[in-house]
């Protein structure tokens, strides 16, 4: 079965083209997350899935995840895995059972997991928040905060453990340093603000400061993160 496919390109100029069951959409800006909520306007697929560019679907990953909605219908957005190429899985997190997600669970989540009902996200006036993301002020976070937003709107969010999209094991490539902890400064208080819930975000905050591989010492990644936690986003 070919599946529909809706591919958002920032190029720089405003452009749509379509052909058969793919269409092409390119605005002239910049962002990940902005990315994300053009095709979420765009989608007229009554299931869509997130991906990017540099990954392969398994087989089958159209039937897993019809499969896995309609044996939750009340699902809005259902989680999956990812598999490496050599056939491991691409996270040793993975659960092998069903559960609903919780504010805990979502911070484990990758945006190639996600497959979402996309009317469902648009009735509630979700977005990604521009604010985080690649090519944003922040440049990570804008999952976990998409998934709970998603949260806080009363939406039913699922993990099912099938993969569906293969991606080589690779190390995070991700440079531990002022920008990258002002930034998780930043997701926490994005998240919970001065809530009760911030107990959750102080416990991820300090598994990111116990990290190996810092560029700076604890000192200067705790006060980096309270930058981030206490700047105007």
């Amino acid at each position: 079965m070919e599946v529909p496919t809706l591919v958002i390109s920032q190029s720089g100029k405003n452009d749509r083209i379509k052909s058969g069951n793919s269409e092409f959409i390119s605005f002239d800006e910049r962002g990940l997350s902005k990315s994300r909520n053009r095709a979420i306007e765009n989608s007229q697929a009554e299931i869509a899935l997130i991906a990017d560019d540099d990954v392969e679907f398994v087989s089958d990953f159209n039937n897993k995840i019809l499969a896995a909605f309609t044996q939750y219908p009340k699902a809005d957005i259902i989680t999956f895995q990812v598999r490496t190429p050599e056939g491991i899985p691409y996270k040793n997190s993975y659960s092998d059972r069903s559960f609903q997600h919780g504010r805990r669970s979502i911070y484990k989540v990758s945006s190639v997991e996600i497959a979402i009902r996309p009317e469902r996200i648009r009735s509630k006036g979700l977005r990604f928040d521009e604010r985080f993301g690649l090519g944003a002020k922040y440049s990570s976070g804008e999952e976990v905060i998409f998934l709970n937003d998603c949260i806080d709107a009363g939406l039913s969010l699922r993990y099912v453990p099938e993969e569906i999209v293969i991606h080589p094991l690779e190390s995070s490539g991700k440079v531990l340093n002022e920008n990258y902890f002002r930034s998780k400064g930043a997701i926490v208080r994005r998240l919970y603000g001065f809530t009760p819930a911030l107990i959750i975000g102080i416990g991820f905050l300090l598994k990111q400061l116990i990290k190996r591989g810092k560029t700076l010492s604890f000192a200067a990644a705790l006060r980096a993160s309270f930058e981030g936690f206490f700047a105007k986003t």
